[in-house]
């Protein structure tokens, strides 16, 4: 025990238990008498060395601090928090894990809308001190799976390069790739993991993989690596040239009826098709007040400014915003960042206005007649919906140019019941309609089948990875991929 300092094996000695004890002697026993171990060895005491990893039970001051998650609904008190500082502390935290034989979710940014985050009886790994960044002499950029999307652009912009992620300030870019991701620049680029070259991973035994080029482990981290099979702790991504400029156009509608919702909804629709690939929307349901929003950053605006005149004829307020800087006009988009009560889910992708017009009246009269409800959906399509992009990820759903997504917020948590109720009654209409396919990152605890409504055709591909990678089940949520 010479690595140790009294402290550290004090420590050490606490987090072993009994079993620490146990496993110990066993092992002279067998080698006092000449026994040959079997083959899977018994799982021993990692180093938990400071510079690596520090682990909090419930009775440690910093453990509350390290509990706080995004969503304050879901309240949970993991049994212990790793909190990892590179990745030789990942594999120690697993190391732990099994032999305690604790099951293992990960967080890093800490925004799982469902709190697959966290966990009630098992080890958290906490990445959110892992924020190292570097640049690669091709303009790629490697980075530690602790990063938060403000903190990933403050370090592109400044240098005139952009990923194609998503906008919310304190979203952790490893669970947005992992699951695909998505934001204002992924019609011309791509999902956020289509920029993805190179991972570090540790599997459910400990062992690192580096991944890159055609692996297949890499290609399941394209969409299908939330919490399922490893922990990644570096990635490689490919950036590209900032654009000069940001555009927002906006149109508003107040006092909504059920009809005239959805004739603006098909009107967004009837034009959305024809937006450039630099252009995105998100038409935006708030009880009874709609906004549309439309974003360009290049010149080529006519399918944007067909888009705005049609909308801004059948609307009660228009306007078009100047030509900012894009740092400047990104902040705009941030978000809240506080931790706040909350209920998001997907409620379905979408091929066009066709598929949900059998259930839409529903939906939106409910949304009209709750407090608190929102309904939105965005534009994907462009070169999401490229083969060759497709040949080289998981994401099931590029086909669909359109996600939605269902939104309640409340203050109090006396609030809860009534706004999920509302909340489950919208998923309820969709799914009756036979609105099945669901975007990973938007998960719902209630969805029906949900591991083929978030991996469809490749959920086969991706329990042999599971196998391969974890095959204790080690790592696992209520809604990871099952053996």
């Amino acid at each position: 025990m010479s690595n140790y300092n009294r402290r550290d094996f004090a420590k050490l000695m606490m987090l072993g238990g009994i079993g620490y004890t146990v496993f110990s002697c066993a092992d002279d026993k067998k080698q006092e008498k000449g026994v040959t171990p079997e083959k899977e060895a018994v799982p021993t005491m990692p180093e938990l060395l400071p510079e690596n990893i520090k682990i909090y039970q419930k009775a440690d001051a910093e453990y509350q601090d390290l509990t706080i998650r995004f969503n304050k609904r879901i309240q949970q008190a993991p049994t212990y928090i790793a909190q990892c500082f590179n990745t030789e502390g990942v594999v120690a935290a697993m190391q732990f894990a099994n032999f305690k034989d604790l099951k293992v979710v990960v967080k890093s940014g800490g925004h799982s809308f469902e709190g697959f985050s966290s966990t009630n009886d098992g080890l958290v790994i906490d990445l959110a001190e892992m924020k190292k960044m570097d640049w690669n002499p091709d303009h790629s950029l490697t980075v530690e799976t602790g990063c938060i999307l403000k903190e990933l652009y403050n370090e592109m912009l400044p240098k005139q390069r952009i990923l194609p992620s998503g906008s919310c300030a304190t979203v952790g870019i490893a669970g947005l790739t992992l699951g695909g991701g998505y934001g204002f620049f992924s019609r011309k680029y791509g999902l956020t993991c289509d920029s993805l070259q190179e991972i570090t991973l540790v599997d459910g035994k400990g062992n690192i993989h580096h991944e890159s080029g055609t692996s297949a482990i890499l290609k399941a981290c394209k969409g299908g690596g939330n919490g399922n099979f490893g922990i990644v702790t570096k990635m490689k991504f490919r950036t590209y040239q900032a654009p000069k400029f940001f555009q927002a156009y906006r149109c508003k509608a107040y006092k909504l009826t059920t009809s005239r919702a959805k004739k603006l909804l098909e009107t967004w629709f009837t034009h959305s098709k024809n937006l450039p690939t630099t252009a995105f929307a998100a038409f935006v349901l708030n009880g009874k007040t709609l906004t549309v929003l439309i974003t360009n950053y290049a010149d080529d605006n006519k399918g944007v400014l067909d888009m705005y005149n049609a909308l801004k004829e059948i609307s009660d307020k228009a306007t078009i915003g100047s030509k900012r800087p894009l740092a400047k006009a990104l902040r705009t988009f941030y978000g809240v960042q506080h931790p706040i009560y909350f209920k998001n889910a997907c409620a379905g992708l979408y091929k066009d206005f066709a598929q949900i017009e059998g259930c839409i009246d529903d939906v939106i009269s409910k949304v009209i007649s709750s407090r608190g409800l929102i309904y939105q959906v965005n534009t994907l399509g462009g070169n999401i919906n490229s083969s060759s992009l497709e040949k080289r990820s998981v994401f099931p759903h590029r086909s669909y140019p359109y996600l939605s997504e269902l939104q309640s917020y409340w203050d109090k948590p006396s609030q809860e019941a009534s706004r999920l109720e509302a909340f489950q009654e919208v998923q309820d209409r969709f799914y009756k309609h036979g609105i099945r396919a669901h975007y990973r990152n938007y998960p719902d605890i209630n969805f029906k089948d949900f591991e083929t409504s978030y991996y469809g055709k490749y959920l086969p591909e991706l329990k042999k990875i599971k196998q391969q990678l974890d095959p204790e089940n080690r790592i696992q949520h209520p809604q990871s991929i099952s053996l």
